[in-house]
């Protein structure tokens, strides 16, 4: 008795299937299981909080951050008068305190200029901020140090986000059962605490110190 031939449907299951195997076989052995490490966030050093520096971060061309603490150059007393000094941005430092200026308005548009008023003082980008109104700010969060300065340009919307904050309504839209909506404070009363802290009333006196 003759044997019986293999169907043409049982013989094109049997090749998709080896051909399945073989690509699986080649995805492991030329690309690999992924790599188990840590997460890319867990080793960026700058873990200070998220308020100022999401809307003001690093940039790829900052320097290294540095031990606020251990600068020894020259200081510079600085008293402003006016919101805002004209100090673009700060950076922390090494340990994520303490505020490191990293940008200023480069010019006075006009006299009398707020934004002007770092630049016509001579604020240079590097030097470490050191006191504010005679309190050291050595060992202190950035993010407290801005909530005292209250010196930050915000664009429409940051200002709106922050402006509901203060408020007391929620600016998180994840919570679907509006659990967290409050009613709006009264006016000039603040529910926001942006670092436990409040603005220093002006004028304000910033001394400034150089890296040496």
């Amino acid at each position: 008795m003759a044997p019986r031939r293999a169907s043409p449907l049982l013989a094109l299951v049997f090749a998709v299937g080896l051909a399945a195997a073989v690509v699986n076989f080649c995805s492991v052995a030329f690309v690999g299981a992924p790599a188990q490490g840590a997460v890319r966030g867990a080793r960026v050093a700058r873990s200070v909080g998220m308020d100022y520096l999401l809307r003001r971060g690093p940039k790829d061309a900052d320097p290294p951050l540095i031990n606020t603490a251990s600068v020894s150059g020259a200081t510079h007393e600085i008293s402003f008068k006016k919101r805002p000094f004209g100090i673009a941005r700060y950076a922390p430092g090494s340990d994520g305190n303490g505020a490191v200026v990293m940008e200023i308005t480069p010019k006075s548009r006009y006299p009398g200029d707020p934004q002007g008023q770092a630049f016509v003082a001579g604020v240079q980008p590097g030097w470490v901020l050191k006191t504010v109104n005679g309190a050291s700010v050595d060992g202190v969060k950035l993010e407290d140090i801005m909530t005292t300065l209250d010196d930050e340009v915000l664009d429409p919307v940051e200002s709106l986000s922050l402006n509901l904050k203060a408020s007391g309504v929620s600016t998180d839209f994840t919570d679907k059962g509006k659990g967290s909506d409050k009613s709006y404070s009264a006016v000039g009363e603040s529910t926001f605490a942006f670092g436990g802290a409040g603005a220093a009333e002006l004028p304000i006196t910033l001394v400034f110190q150089e890296q040496r």
